[in-house]
């Protein structure tokens, strides 16, 4: 007999963050506007701090997250089908500035963006963010053991793109 739990098939809790995501996403795709805007509430702070960690800029900085609130209400239909729906939102906010071709780049910005897809967002989770390892882990369904690999290697990447400059998570 398995205790409570032991079950391979039992989905995870998720925190609150990711379960607000979660819930509003398909709301926002239906079109619902006080959705997006709770939305907005909850992720407005992070997506500017991890905006704030690529682009110096201030004016660039605000445009540049409008820009990625404005794909994530045209693509919410295909967030409300994410199974991570928090990596989703990053993976937009950082495709948006992935495109932008803003000057006031700070030396990090373009390492960052040039990490391949969940690097980058788990990383901003953790840099831009302030979320511990396992508060991402938690988040985005990434083992903790796999999440310290990954943020191994993109600082370490990171550190050789700058001449081995001091970074830390």
């Amino acid at each position: 007999m398995q205790a409570p739990g032991d079950d391979a098939s039992a989905e995870r809790v998720r925190p609150a963050l990711a379960q607000t995501a979660a819930r509003l996403l398909p709301a926002v795709a239906a079109g619902d506007r006080a959705a997006f805007a709770e939305l907005f509430d909850r992720f407005g702070g992070l997506f500017a701090a991890s905006i704030a960690t690529v682009q110096a800029d201030a004016a660039a900085r605000d445009r540049i997250c409008a820009e990625a609130f404005t794909a994530v209400w045209r693509r919410a239909r295909e967030g409300a089908r994410a199974p991570e729906p928090v990596l989703w939102l990053l993976e937009v906010l950082c495709e948006t500035l992935g495109s932008s071709r803003e000057a006031g780049r700070r030396p990090l910005g373009d390492g960052v963006l040039a990490m391949a897809c969940p690097d980058r967002e788990l990383l901003l989770l953790a840099v831009a963010g302030h979320y511990s390892q396992p508060e991402i882990a938690a988040l985005t369904g990434v083992r903790e053991s796999r999440l310290r690999s990954i943020l191994r290697d993109a600082l370490g990447s990171l550190r050789g793109g700058l001449g081995g400059s001091a970074l830390t998570a």
